[in-house]
């Protein structure tokens, strides 16, 4: 496999709608959102999570001359992106691979370079949150050396413009509604 996995910046505007186009159809493809989703427009906001924080995307080719294959998006501390890290933590958010390209270790590539680029950065420590129902990307982080934080866990209640309201467990479940998210940490 050949490919470029390198940072994205706001100018490139054709590779932001690329991402954003990308990052939505994983999350459609998976059946973790559908088109009415409030969270889809945020999914293809590339540009906007290349301005406030760190897009990464893995590219065909030796010179990443090719087609967008993943992307992730490292979150550095005091970004607007921050949904679970404190203080100094980095996070990472929105893997996306696409569909017809699982199964080459793009998502576990892309990880390890956003882990690499925050360590780089003096992250002592990187979290992340993921889907009850995401299984495989759960086996990923855990092969990878993220530890469960149950702790951390949250559950929320999408809002109409895409945010998420937090609310607490009721008897240890979620609210009628509401979606648990899964946490996860890495320390260097």
């Amino acid at each position: 496999m050949r490919f470029a996995v390198r940072k994205v910046g706001p100018d490139e505007k054709s590779r932001l709608q690329e991402i954003g186009e990308l990052t939505a159809l994983a999350y459609l493809a998976d059946g973790l959102i559908d088109h009415a989703h409030p969270y889809l427009p945020q999914l293809r906001d590339a540009a906007a999570r290349a301005q406030d924080a760190e897009l990464l995307a893995m590219i065909d080719g030796e010179r990443g001359e090719g087609s967008i294959v993943g992307t992730i998006t490292l979150v550095p501390p005091g970004s607007p992106f921050i949904e679970l890290a404190e203080d100094a933590e980095f996070e990472l958010r929105m893997l996306a691979v696409s569909p017809i390209e699982r199964g080459r270790g793009i998502g576990r590539t892309l990880t390890q370079a956003a882990m690499d680029r925050a360590v780089e950065q003096g992250a002592t420590r990187i979290v992340l949150s993921t889907l009850d129902t995401m299984h495989a990307a759960h086996r990923l982080y855990e092969r990878m050396g993220f530890r469960r934080r149950e702790e951390l866990d949250w559950v929320v209640f999408d809002n109409e413009d895409g945010s998420v309201t937090r609310v607490p467990l009721e008897h240890g479940e979620p609210p009628e509604g509401a979606v648990r998210l899964l946490a996860y940490s890495w320390e260097p």
